[in-house]
């Protein structure tokens, strides 16, 4: 898995701040118990003084320290026996004063050695599905309220199949893509007329892929292609615009929606091909939404970019009644 450095900085300095914050928390709860119990206060200084000094004296005059490492847990454990009486009779929980990090395993520092823990890895996935969540609905779109029955059961007479059937297996697809997706997954290629899922399918893998730690970019092809415009010709929003381009690039999963709704430029061609060109060199997998058919994709773009999405990409037809219009037919 390939870490974003800024979302795991972030994730990482979040961890630093509530480490910051447990630590003064525990430090006001010890000087209003000491306060109030003095003998506390006495107790976790000898807790801490004694072993030292106890392991000194017997190192120091050349005798066995076994015996005074036995005297001192005895010692220790009446210390704590009688530190934990004093919390309850005043009021607290024995375990009050107990500063115990959130994540046994890693002490909060979110690695164990050079590696990250999964209190880390939890938090990054958390994070990468807060910021999905920004640009796709997938509290709402996600594979949990996918309905089936705006997708009629009748077969299509050019097809031989119906929506339905052909929406269960594009589902059945998806769903496999999602949970089974690594860095090396295939790329898949959605197309059809508006308004039958696509959309709706892509928010569903995102919101799978992002819970799992991979980095997801969602955007549209015509925000896409801006981006691209903006650095090569220098826009005000230049500097945005090359961070956006940093995350299509780079990302595990790219998914480009509405491809061809773009205004078509030489510009636009050069700049789908360039990107094609280096996810596929990197196999860095993508989904593309389209309303284009396969074949009318080297009359839009190129042979070149039509070769690589028809090649290199698996494809799934959509057809049937648009959905926007059933949900506005029936108030939806």
């Amino acid at each position: 898995m390939r870490y974003n450095k800024e979302i795991l900085s972030a994730v990482l300095r979040d961890m630093e701040r509530e480490h910051t914050a447990r630590a003064e928390q525990f430090a006001a709860r010890r000087a209003e118990v000491y306060a109030h119990l003095p003998r506390v206060h006495e107790i976790d200084r000898a807790l801490s003084n004694t072993a030292a000094a106890v392991l000194h004296a017997a190192l120091a005059s050349g005798n066995d320290p076994t015996a005074a490492v036995e005297q001192l847990k005895t010692r220790n454990l009446e210390l704590q026996a009688e530190r934990r009486r004093l919390l309850i009779q005043g009021g607290y929980a024995p375990d009050y004063l107990d500063e115990t990090p959130l994540c046994p395993a890693c002490g909060d520092a979110g690695y164990i050695g050079t590696q990250p823990c999964a209190c880390l890895k939890a938090r990054y996935a958390e994070r990468l599905t807060q910021e999905l969540s920004t640009s796709l609905p997938i509290h709402d779109q996600n594979f949990e309220h996918f309905r089936m029955d705006y997708y009629s059961s009748t077969p299509d007479a050019r097809i031989g199949i119906s929506a339905r059937e052909n929406m269960e297996y594009n589902l059945s697809v998806c769903r496999t893509y999602a949970d089974n997706f690594s860095l090396h997954a295939p790329n898949l290629l959605l197309y059809g007329s508006t308004g039958l899922g696509k959309t709706f399918l892509s928010s569903c893998i995102a919101k799978v892929v992002s819970e799992k730690g991979f980095s997801v970019a969602y955007d549209t092809a015509i925000r896409i292609f801006s981006s691209y415009e903006s650095v090569k010709f220098s826009s005000v929003d230049a500097a945005d615009a090359a961070r956006r381009i940093r995350k299509y690039e780079q990302c595990d999963l790219l998914i480009v929606d509405d491809l061809g709704t773009e205004m078509a430029t030489a510009f636009t061609t050069s700049a789908l091909y360039g990107l094609l060109a280096d996810r596929l060199m990197h196999r860095r997998p993508m989904i593309i939404n389209t309303n284009l058919l396969p074949a009318a994709l080297e009359t839009r773009y190129s042979p070149a970019i039509a070769s690589r999405l028809i090649g290199e990409f698996k494809q799934l037809r959509f057809f049937g009644d648009d959905i926007r219009a059933q949900k506005c037919l029936h108030g939806l």
